[in-house]
Formats: C-alpha cells, structure tokens, sequence
C-alpha cells in the first residue's frame, strides 16, 4: 500500500519538524519552499533589487525573546552551552543542524512557489506550483500541511494623508540596519517589540526618533533576564498552573518597575501585564531619558510638507521617514479564504477583530476540511518552535490513526468559540490577540491526546521524583513530552537534568 502524501508549505521551523514528523511515522512529505535556503523569517535576508520582498521579516540584530531551553524541539537540543537568547544566526544554525541530523533537506524542494491548493472531489488536495525557471506543475496529495506563518504580509494602519507623505514609508518588515536611517528624523509607529527594538536602534543613529503610541500609553516592559537568569526559566508548571493571575500580574509589574523602572509620567499601562502579549527592551527607558528618542501618540494625520500631526493636537516637522512596526494579516494567497475563515461564523465578531481571525480547530484544522493542517499560527507567550512541533505530532498520529477522528462540525465550531471568548475576556481586542495563547495550556491540550503529557506519577514510578520536582518547578521545556508516550527519546530525562543544571553539560541527541 502506498504512502500517504503530504504537501508541507514552507521549510521554516514549522514546515522542518512537519517534514521529520512525517518520515517518523512512515508518510512521504513533499516540502514546497519559496526560497532557496531554510529556516523561514529566522534566515536574515536583505532587501535588495533581487529580492525586493522578502520572506524573512527579521532586521540584522534580532536576537529570539525566549530562551534557549524554552525554544528547544523536544528531541533534539539547543546545545546548552549555547547563549541563553540566540541572535538571528544562532536560530538559523540551530535549524541547519537540526536539518543535517534528521535528513530533511532531500524533501524540500527549493524555489518553488505553490501557486494554488485546492480539494478534489475524492477529498484529495491539487497542489499548483512552479520551480523557478520551469514550468508550471500539479501534483495530488492525500494531506497539506501549512507552515507559512504570520509574518508575513505586513498590515499597515490607515491615516489621513498617506498617500500625499512625500518621505518614506516603509512596514518593519522592510527595516535591516539603523545606518539606512542615519541622520534622519524618523517616526515609528508601534511600541511591540519590533517598534521598540527599532527605535532604540534608531535614537542611537537617527537625528531624531519618535515612537507612536497607538493606544495612548506604553505596556508593560520586562527583561530578559532576572538575577541573571532568563525570566522565562520563572514559568514553571507550577507558577502557570497554581500560582493565581493577580499573584502573577502582580510580580511582573514589580518585575518591570525594579528593573526596567517606572513608565513616564502619563504613559503608564493602562492593562493589567496579563492581557497584552509582553513587550522586552531593557533600554528603552534609558534611551527616552537622552531625549534622542521621544513618545507620541496616535497619528492624526500626515502633510506633504514632511509634517506630522497627532491626536493631541502637537506636530513634528521634516521627518524624512516613518516605519510601520503595526503587526501582520494573516494570509495564505494560495487558497480559497473561506478555507480557514468561516465567514458565517466571523460575522459574529467585531470588524477589527475578525481582521485576523482564523476559524480553526485545536488551533489545527478548518472544521470543514479535515486533511490540511495548519501549523505554528499562534503567538504564544513562550516560544512557538515547540508547539509546532506538538502540532506535527498531532497531525501525524491522526493521519495514522493513533487518534480518534475529528468530532462533528458543530464541536469544532464551539470548542474555537469558546476558545475566542476565552481570549477576548483575558487579552484586550485587538487583531494580534485572535491568535494568543500560552506555553504550557496549548502544549498539555495536545500532549494529553498523544499520550505524551508528564502525568506525575507515571514520571516519578518511571524517572523518580527528583525529575518530577524538575518538571514542575524547573526550567519550563518541551522535552519532558519525550518522557511517556510514543515516540518517547531515552535521552529526555538527562537533557532535563543538565537544562536544570543538575549534570555535566553534555546531551545525548536521539
């Protein structure tokens, strides 16, 4: 009997572990990748005449805001004598060796663009797509797997005067280096971590910066690193679970107020730390004390004379360029929209959060097309390497029937519901909020499916209850997934030991 085929879109970190996934449960993937390399957005590419819109939306310094151990894929390690926070360059070798070790570059299929997937009677899925300097081709498969991501196509706000602005206008998709900006007078609008980063970038090289407030305050602003330790290693399955919410907002603003230090007056976070996605940029304070780098609020309107208006009724003169630092739509131009948007549901929401509201199950699958997957579209507060991974092993075992099929359409429909009401109550309305979600919960959702959740006393009657103690006070990682179930990796327990600083810093690799 014949394979089953899938068709992986992308080769960055999800379309990577899609690919290994497959080949561990026997199934022949196919990955299509635009690009001629790996890695999706974490492979820095310029922007130049060649490549005028890149795929990879990372400026040269970007350095990965979660650590190492929380980043790491569960059977195969960051080497742990590696920087805590990896540079762009770290994450793309992490990827390459990761590739080399599990021989996933024969499957790829490099510069190739999928110009159309669309199902067949049979429930089959045609996939168009065209090699750079060949043909057009077709090709059916059984499944189609989806890891383009979600940053990919910029959104840009709408302000009056756009279109008369005679400087540059540009999405931080497009921004590289501070030094193409040097001496200017420039205005970014956004304060994410992109805004924030470019900013700080550009109050060093820039004549003058302004960051725009949208929402008239700052976030809450917490460091990389606590006592010298990453503050995500604070995460534990027993801070997410046990320790209650006020508890955690309550130390996170003591966090932000003791070592970043208290917002200026006026632009204090209007939200609790718990219901934004957290913003990281330990200078960011210190660079608006040099006065090099200024706080606006919202954008009024734009002149022809190089003028900027706000909403207070202020206005800065001769910018020469503004950076749009204002998130991404999410998009996939090769299928039909009503795929992965249910517009009968959709409806249902406000207009601006339905923007970027995907209607999918288990964060998965599309109620009504049970065999395309959609992988990594979430934003997590932790890192998405590993849940992409949770979700190709889901895939896979559902493809080979280790999972019960799909329940009705209707129990699709509520569960996303409940998910988005879920969502709305925690984090305030806003398009980047449609896709939040939390290390632990959305891992231990599908973990407890699989088989493969760290239940406490098959841990401790297997590895003894010093690993337990680990795995629920210790360095939150996805290689305790690895622990039970199948597809567990021997070595697991000792990558744990040595992340937790518990033996020699040497780890077996599966």
């Amino acid at each position: 009997m014949a394979k089953p085929r899938v068709a992986i879109i992308g080769a960055g970190a999800s379309g990577l572990t899609c690919i290994k996934q497959c080949l561990a449960d026997d199934l022949e993937p196919v990955c299509f990748e635009a690009f001629s390399t790996t890695g999706g957005l974490w492979r820095y590419t310029e922007v130049d005449e060649e490549n005028k819109d890149p795929h990879s939306s990372i400026y040269k310094s970007v350095i990965i805001n979660t650590s190492k151990e929380n980043s790491t894929f569960s059977d195969f390690p960051v080497p742990p004598d590696w920087p805590y926070f990896m540079h762009n360059k770290f994450v793309a070798k992490y990827f390459d060796l990761y590739a080399e070790r599990f021989q996933l570059i024969p499957h790829i299929k490099f510069n190739t663009t999928v110009l159309n997937a669309s199902i067949l009677p049979d429930k089959r899925w045609n996939v168009r797509y065209v090699t750079k300097g060949e043909d057009e081709t077709e090709s059916v498969f059984d499944y189609v797997m989806v890891c383009t991501g979600h940053h990919r196509y910029p959104r840009l706000p709408k302000y009056k005067g756009m279109d008369k602005f005679k400087g540059i206008q540009i999405h931080s998709h497009f921004y590289r280096e501070p030094t193409d900006f040097k001496n200017k007078r420039v205005v970014i609008v956004g304060c994410g971590n992109s805004g924030m980063d470019i900013s700080v970038e550009l109050s060093e090289n820039a004549s003058q910066a302004y960051i725009c407030v949208r929402h008239g305050s700052l976030p809450w602003i917490v460091p990389r690193l606590v006592n010298g330790k990453p503050i995500d290693h604070l995460s534990s399955r027993f801070f997410t679970y046990w320790v209650p919410q006020f508890i955690q907002n309550y130390l996170t603003k003591y966090t932000s107020k003791s070592t970043i230090g208290p917002a200026p007056p006026g632009l204090e976070p209007k939200v609790e730390p718990s219901s934004h996605h957290p913003t990281m940029k330990t200078n960011f304070y210190e660079r608006l004390s040099t006065g090099t780098l200024v706080v606006k609020p919202n954008i009024s309107q734009l002149n022809e004379d190089g003028s900027i208006e706000f909403v207070d009724g202020t206005k800065v003169e001769n910018i020469d360029a503004i950076i749009y630092a204002t998130g991404y739509q999410i998009d996939f131009p090769f299928l039909d929209k009503d795929i992965f948007c249910d517009n009968d549901v959709l409806k249902d929401f406000d207009e601006e959060y339905r923007e970027n509201l995907v209607w999918l199950y288990k964060r998965i699958f599309p109620p009504k097309y049970p065999n395309i997957a959609f992988i990594g579209l979430a934003q997590l507060i932790g890192a998405i390497f590993p849940l992409s991974e949770m979700q190709a092993r889901y895939v896979t075992s559902l493809i080979k029937g280790y999972l019960p099929p799909h329940p009705p359409i209707p129990e699709m429909h509520k569960e996303i519901r409940d998910r988005q009401t879920y969502l709305q109550k925690v984090f305030y309305k806003a398009p980047r909020h449609t896709i939040e979600g939390y290390f632990y919960p959305d891992l231990d959702y599908l973990a407890k499916d699989l088989g493969c959740y760290p239940y406490p006393l098959q841990i401790i009657r297997k590895y003894g209850f010093s690993l337990y103690l680990k795995i629920l006070f210790g360095i939150p990682c996805s290689i305790q997934y690895r622990l039970l179930g199948r597809q567990s990796w021997d070595g697991a327990a000792d990558a744990i030991r040595v992340y937790n600083g518990c033996e020699p810093s040497k780890i077996k690799q599966s």
